[in-house]
């Protein structure tokens, strides 16, 4: 006589329930990464915005400073030039005259030179900010970019992951309604169902809710039919290693259920 399995039975799967307790563990861990992903993405923009301010303040101070560069070496241009021309208007000859015009030669050669030192110093030291903080942002704007590909592929895994546990419970929910079935293999191993198990792209008055569940023992495995085959064996939804008696077992069962279809229709 065929053993009949008990709903506490089914329901003590460890191997069903051992895998949905991973996936959602596996689901918490990655929404919890998510979430301080976002956070990173988040500090790292206002990073970035506070680096632009710097660098607008900077442009801003370095076009000052050239202005300001500019403005005092025309002012000192002209001051010693003015200061030439009197003193060569009073004596060109007189000594004291050429002492004063060497030295205001001097003077001049020496703001000259105090202001192509300024030039080699400051305005240099600007400009390699000024390309220090491109680098910078350059540099954030391609860790930002990585960062949003890794949330991209984090919540592809998060999605395949929340897929796989809903045909999980959808197999152990299929499995905890089976009270009976109708067909066993001689050692045991193999069990057929009859079910109406719904299909997540498909609606409730399809032809094909009429299936059979083939249930393997040993360990939880569970598969339904897709169809019945021109040979009038079993066609299952997916790829699964079943004897060929058993589809042979399965497909009587739905070719005798069609024909009580048939038979009701009449």
């Amino acid at each position: 006589m065929a053993q009949v399995l008990s709903l506490k039975e089914l329901r003590s799967s460890s191997a069903l329930k051992a895998e949905l307790q991973k996936l959602e563990e596996d689901i918490r861990q990655l929404n919890d990464q998510l979430d301080r992903q976002k956070l990173m993405e988040q500090k790292l923009r206002d990073d970035n915005l506070n680096q632009k301010k710097d660098f607008d303040h900077l442009e801003k101070q370095f076009e000052h400073f050239a202005g300001l560069e500019t403005e005092y070496e025309e002012l000192q241009q002209a001051l010693q030039m003015e200061r030439l021309e009197k003193l060569i208007n009073v004596d060109k000859k007189d000594s004291q005259v050429n002492v004063q015009v060497r030295k205001a030669r001097d003077d001049l050669l020496k703001v000259q030179a105090e202001l192509k030192e300024l030039k080699t110093l400051d305005p240099q030291r600007l400009k390699r900010q000024v390309t220090d903080l491109k680098k910078k942002n350059y540099d954030q704007a391609k860790d930002n970019k990585n960062l949003s590909t890794a949330l991209v592929t984090e919540r592809k895994e998060v999605k395949e992951l929340s897929t796989e546990k809903d045909r999980l419970e959808t197999e152990l929910e299929a499995a905890d309604k089976q009270t009976n079935f109708f067909w066993e293999s001689e050692d045991g191993k193999w069990a057929l169902y009859e079910t109406g198990l719904v299909l997540k792209d498909e609606t409730q008055d399809e032809e094909t809710l009429n299936r059979i569940l083939c249930l393997n023992r040993e360990n939880g495995a569970s598969i339904v039919s897709a169809s019945l085959g021109d040979d009038d064996k079993a066609v299952w939804v997916s790829e699964m290693d079943i004897p060929d008696e058993i589809a042979i077992e399965a497909g009587k069962r739905l070719k005798m259920i069609a024909t009580e279809d048939e038979e009701d229709d009449d």
